[in-house]
C-alpha cells in the first residue's frame, strides 16, 4: 500500500511565571506568553517511488497556516482554560497558574473534498513551573486520507468516461479525465465509480468499494490492454488490480 505519513511539528511556547502566594488572591500572576510554529515534513514515504510530497500528492495544497490552528488548554481537572485559534490568542490577557496542563491543536477545513485537510494532535501534557519557560511540543497529523487518479495513454486513447465519483461517507467528489489533483476523503470506507465507453459505443458500468487509512495517500492508475480482440480496461489501487471486460472491440488507429 502507498501510505503518505504527514507530520507537523507545533511548537507551543509558553511562559509563565509562579503566583507569588498561593493563598493570596492578590500575589501578582505573570501574563501568559505563546508563540506557535507549525512546519510540515514535505517529503513522504510511497511505495513506488523514493519519496512523494504532499504537493505532488495534492496537486498544490500547502499546510495551514500557525494562525488557523485552534488550541484548547485544560487544567488538571479537565476544565478549558483557553480555547481559539492561534491568530487570536493574547497572551497578556491569559495567565496561567503553576499546575499541569493539557494541550490540543486541530485544523478542521471539513474533512471531504479538495483542499479540505483535518490536522489534529493527541492531547499534550505539559507543567508550569514558577519563575521558568515551559516549552511544549505537539505532533500534530492529518486525519484523514487522499485520494487521486491516473490515466495511460493507451487508456484515454480507446476509452472515455463523463466522470469518476468518488463517495467519501456521504459526500461525493467528482473527478474529470484532465483533473490530476487528489481530494481528501474520510479514513474509512470510499467508493469509486464511473462508466467506461469504448470507440464502439459500448458502455460498462464500474463501481468498487476500498479501504482508507488516515495519513495516506490512494492512487487509482486507469490503464487498457487489447490481447486477441478482447478489450480490457485494468483499475489498480496500490497492489490490487480489478478488470473490467469491455468485450471484443476494434481499436481504430
Amino acid at each position: 500500500m502507498k501510505f503518505t505519513k504527514l507530520l507537523l511539528s507545533a511548537a507551543l511556547l509558553l511562559g509563565f511565571a509562579a503566583c507569588n502566594n498561593d493563598g493570596d488572591e492578590s500575589a501578582e500572576v505573570a501574563k501568559g506568553y505563546l508563540t506557535f510554529e507549525v512546519s510540515a515534513a514535505q517529503d513522504v514515504e510511497n511505495i513506488t517511488r523514493a519519496q512523494i510530497t504532499i504537493d505532488e500528492a495534492t496537486g498544490g495544497y500547502t499546510v495551514p497556516a500557525a494562525e488557523d490552528f485552534t488550541i484548547t488548554i485544560l487544567d488538571e481537572e479537565g476544565y478549558q482554560v483557553w480555547t481559539g485559534t492561534i491568530g487570536e490568542w493574547a497572551p497578556v490577557a491569559t495567565p496561567l497558574k503553576v499546575g499541569t496542563y493539557t494541550v490540543t491543536a486541530v485544523y478542521d477545513n471539513g474533512r471531504t473534498g479538495f483542499d479540505k485537510p483535518v490536522f489534529a494532535s493527541e492531547k499534550v501534557s505539559f507543567t508550569i513551573v514558577g519563575a521558568q519557560e515551559t516549552a511544549v511540543k505537539i505532533p500534530v497529523t492529518l486525519q484523514n486520507a487522499i485520494v487521486r487518479f491516473t490515466y495511460s495513454d493507451m487508456f484515454l486513447k480507446y476509452y472515455s468516461f463523463d466522470k469518476v465519483t468518488v463517495t467519501s461517507g456521504s459526500t461525493p467528489i467528482e473527478f474529470t479525465k484532465d483533473m490530476t489533483k487528489g481530494a481528501f476523503i474520510d479514513a474509512t470506507t470510499f467508493n469509486v465509480a464511473t462508466t467506461f465507453t469504448s470507440q464502439s459505443g459500448k458502455s460498462v458500468d464500474f463501481s468498487k468499494d476500498y479501504t482508507a487509512k488516515a495519513a495516506s495517500c490512494y492512487t487509482v492508475a486507469f490503464d487498457a490492454s487489447n490481447i486477441g480482440g478482447i478489450g480490457t480496461i485494468t483499475i489498480t489501487l496500490n497492489d490490487e488490480v480489478t478488470e473490467v471486460d469491455m468485450g471484443e472491440i476494434e481499436l481504430n488507429e
